[in-house]
């Protein structure tokens, strides 16, 4: 079963995962950056993340 793939490149992120900076651990910034920027949820399985205040997307906790 093959997925489609795309890459995006972090440098349009990179603005709004600085703004993230004090909400949301450096690592998850450019992925919430992305999930806001496409317009879709962010699927995660950590708590911390997905209570954090200033992300716009929806995050969805995981189990």
């Amino acid at each position: 079963m093959a997925l489609p793939l795309a890459r995006y490149p972090a440098r349009p992120l990179l603005r709004r995962a600085f703004e993230l900076r004090n909400n949301v651990t450096p690592y998850d910034t450019c992925y919430v950056a992305l999930a806001e920027s496409l317009d879709c949820p962010l699927y995660t399985a950590d708590a911390r993340l997905a209570k954090a205040p200033g992300p716009t997307c929806r995050i969805e906790l995981v189990n």
